[in-house]
């Protein structure tokens, strides 16, 4: 068996030169089936720009399902998870904008609130958020507790008042019972409330994809177009500089030219907590895992479609504004070095989306 994967990976590796010195012409389905037989490593290299941060793609460590006192406190986050006690109106709850059966989203463009308040983001799907280290699209909570409690106490989220909250939870019997089973707790505080919403996030464990079964048996599980598009993805197209590794997202922030800035519409996304005039426009980059059951997709919700996040790459983003905004401080974004056209057939760009549907 090493014998024949040395020989496959070298076999591989002589393919990929091949094409890179002109030498095998145009890519092949068949190529495509030698050069991507191994393992990620001895695939073809990425093609990257300057400051992209790349990782080799990788499967995703499973969520470990939590047992004993771990999984009496994620099934009490999940109870709080679904409760509308949680909101001021008592009528709104974690799940009215982070549904199971919506990819953990809402399938809305921006998310309604108190008073049916609209928001300004598309909900984030939770799918990935036990391996991410900063929350939101901005990224201003530091860990998932935080994150749990914020849309609760946002006037424009849940509006819920943190004594009003407590008092709620702690005036329920069953909830009082099984807050002192989980915590040892007499009285429940909403740093407990959210421990147990945070602990329930932590267990979302995402489906098993046929990518998955990608790093397990192979890329025969791919289609022809399925197995372009992974190629496309990671060389012309540019997708890699952003999206790579287990979680297909460097976790960093970039400015796509989507920002609205000086319209209806602004958003300076970063730059509302950090202050730093690079990161106006910028927001994070969600991970790809299960995206094909997450649209509507950007920050705003605009792209209703993966086919149309994927024009908008081609492309090479959208385009802001370059003169001083008169609805905000914030100085113009600057473009991202990541971004730029690429000229992708419409082959590729149906390949592309076959591809992400995989994840």
């Amino acid at each position: 068996m090493k014998v024949a994967r040395c020989i496959l990976v070298m076999a591989s590796a002589l393919f990929v030169v091949a094409a890179a010195s002109g030498e095998s012409g145009e890519v092949t389905t068949e190529w495509l089936r030698t050069a991507y037989a191994g393992p990620p490593e001895y695939w073809p290299a990425p093609m990257l720009e300057p400051g992209a941060e790349f990782a080799e793609f990788a499967p995703l460590p499973r969520v470990e399902r939590p047992e004993g006192i771990a999984a009496e406190r994620a099934a009490l986050g999940e109870r709080l998870f679904k409760d509308p006690i949680l909101s001021g109106s008592g009528q709104i709850a974690c799940e009215s904008c982070h549904n199971r059966r919506l990819g953990w989203g809402d399938g809305l463009p921006v998310s309604f609130g108190h008073d049916r308040q609209k928001g300004k983001r598309n909900a984030p799907s939770l799918f990935t958020a036990a391996y991410m280290h900063e929350m939101f699209w901005d990224g201003r909570s530091p860990s998932l507790e935080d994150q749990a409690h914020l849309p609760i106490a946002d006037p424009v989220e849940m509006a819920g008042e943190a004594e009003i909250v407590e008092r709620r939870v702690n005036a329920d019997q069953n909830y009082r019972a099984a807050f002192a089973s989980a915590y040892g707790s007499d009285n429940v505080t909403m740093a407990e409330i959210t421990a147990a919403i945070a602990g329930f996030e932590r267990s979302i464990r995402l489906p098993l994809t046929r990518w998955d079964r990608v790093f397990t048996q192979g890329t025969k599980v791919l289609d022809d177009q399925q197995l372009l598009g992974l190629h496309v993805f990671r060389t012309t197209a540019g997708c890699a500089n952003c999206h790579s590794g287990a979680l297909l997202s460097d976790q960093r922030y970039h400015n796509l030219g989507l920002s609205f800035y000086g319209r209806k519409l602004e958003d300076v996304g970063r730059y509302a907590v950090t202050g730093d005039p690079i990161d106006v426009g910028r927001f994070r980059t969600p991970s790809l895992r299960g995206v094909g059951r997450t649209g509507p997709y950007m920050h705003n919700g605009i792209m209703p479609h993966l086919r149309g996040v994927v024009n908008l790459y081609a492309g090479g983003g959208g385009k802001d504004r370059t003169g001083q905004s008169q609805t905000t401080d914030a100085p113009p974004p600057q473009p991202d070095p990541l971004l730029k056209r690429r000229d992708l057939s419409r082959e590729e760009r149906a390949a592309i989306v076959a591809f992400l549907e995989t994840l």
